[in-house]
């Protein structure tokens, strides 16, 4: 093999180390993401279970004032 071809190899295994580490990154993220998405789901279940129960109320003018918001 010439230098070049050496090179060239050197740079395919630094490629190849950069993925395993991008991917053990992407793995970490996307099980933090779950963990969120759970998290979430259980936050608005406990939320939705409060206003069945009248203890958050929303008033007319409240959701008037967020659709404008949305409408953006």
């Amino acid at each position: 093999m010439n230098d070049k071809e050496i090179e060239n190899l050197e740079h395919i295994e630094r490629l190849e180390e950069d993925k395993i580490r991008l991917d053990k990154i992407v793995d970490k993220l996307e099980q933090r993401i779950a963990t969120l998405e759970k998290v979430l789901q259980s936050h608005a279940k406990c939320i939705g279970e409060m206003r069945e129960e009248n203890f958050i109320p929303i008033r007319k003018d409240q959701i008037e004032s967020i659709e404008k918001e949305l409408n953006k």
